[in-house]
């Protein structure tokens, strides 16, 4: 149908709308990566990852990957890539100025993940009718007719397990970044020195924008201290912050089938950027409340579905209790204070080396 004279046809003002939501979305990525760092993804991986994540619920939000690395555009650091430097400092001298505490907190999270492991390895060879002979048990071969006198040793499950750490960025966490950097840093430490590989990442959402910052991936093993570059802003989609997360894992899966996803939060899911209109609730409605819970607990089922165990450390208010219930069930740690964060986290990754030798 042509369009009446001096206006537009259908067809031409969708594609201006389409156009002018294109442009919209590549000043966005560039906003978030002048704030955060230059994305890690290539363009044909960033688009099929938003392909991908960006449904349903979250239709027209943008996603960007990151290590933290300084953009490549030449231009003055932003206020906000500068206040992110500024964190980094404070992070690091709040390690410093725990520095005993916090290695003894290493040592002792290390010992009790060992422990764990030793007692999954500690019955790890069967009586069997070949392999290695027991001299041991030879005699019981000539006097009991007993066949079963060799040794096979099972295989070591423990390398199918590595840990995914997710971090909630949003400012929320404003007032405990120290804290929380040091936190993080400690688990992975612990896990680094237990040789199970381990991914840190954080999230937060800024203009519809999540953001996904990778501080270190499963083959880093000196790789902890970027940790220290944890800094809090914007809000929180946890739900396509775990959509996001769980296609990583299907992009770089590392180097073990089983995965553990821990995620720290507040079951507090909140953005800027409404749920669009669909057939099931025609106005849309706020990210946020009975709305948000809803969502990222669908979205712990579909990684779940997906072979991927989640487990959550809880930092929220008592008010927000049901909705963490909700969203993680009974797989989930509560703490009072950031400093328990370490040692739930690591109670939860004892709990998943157990049911390995199940």
């Amino acid at each position: 149908q042509a369009a009446p004279e001096g206006g537009v046809g259908l067809r031409s003002l969708g594609r201006r709308i389409f156009g002018w939501r294109e442009a919209r979305k590549d000043e966005i990525r560039k906003y978030a990566a002048a704030c955060f760092g230059k994305s890690m993804l290539t363009p044909a991986e960033l688009a099929d990852a938003e392909r991908t994540c960006c449904t349903g619920h979250h239709r027209g939000c943008v996603l960007h990957f990151t290590r933290g690395e300084a953009p490549e555009n030449g231009e003055a650091p932003t206020r906000e890539w500068e206040q992110i430097q500024e964190q980094t400092e404070r992070n690091r001298a709040y390690f410093q100025a725990h520095l005993a505490q916090n290695r003894l907190e290493i040592q002792r999270l290390a010992q009790q993940l060992q422990n764990t492991i030793l007692l999954l390895q500690e019955d790890g060879s069967l009586r069997c009718r070949a392999g290695r002979v027991n001299p041991a048990l030879a005699w019981r071969a000539p006097s009991l007719g007993d066949g079963r006198v060799f040794d096979r040793q099972q295989p070591n499950t423990l390398g199918d397990l590595i840990v995914d750490i997710l971090l909630d960025a949003s400012a929320s966490q404003n007032r405990r970044q120290e804290q929380l950097a040091t936190q993080g840093y400690i688990l992975a430490e612990a896990l680094t020195r237990c040789a199970i590989p381990v991914r840190v990442l954080s999230y937060c959402s800024v203009s519809g924008c999540t953001v996904l910052r990778e501080y270190r991936d499963y083959r880093e093993n000196q790789g902890n201290n970027r940790i220290f570059e944890f800094a809090a802003a914007g809000w929180n989609r946890d739900g396509l912050a775990l959509r996001a997360a769980g296609d990583l894992l299907q992009y770089a899966p590392g180097p073990a089938p089983r995965h553990l996803l821990i995620v720290l939060t507040d079951a507090s899911p909140n953005d800027s950027r409404r749920i669009p209109p669909s057939a099931e609730n025609p106005l849309g409605c706020g990210y946020e409340d009975a709305a948000g819970v809803a969502d990222t607990a669908a979205q712990v089922r579909a990684l779940q579905r997906m072979g991927i165990r989640v487990s959550a450390v809880f930092m929220g208010e008592d008010s927000s209790a049901g909705a963490a219930a909700q969203i993680y069930g009974k797989n989930m740690a509560r703490i009072r204070g950031m400093d328990q964060l370490a040692r739930a986290a690591g109670r939860l990754i004892q709990n998943e080396i157990r049911e390995l030798g199940d």
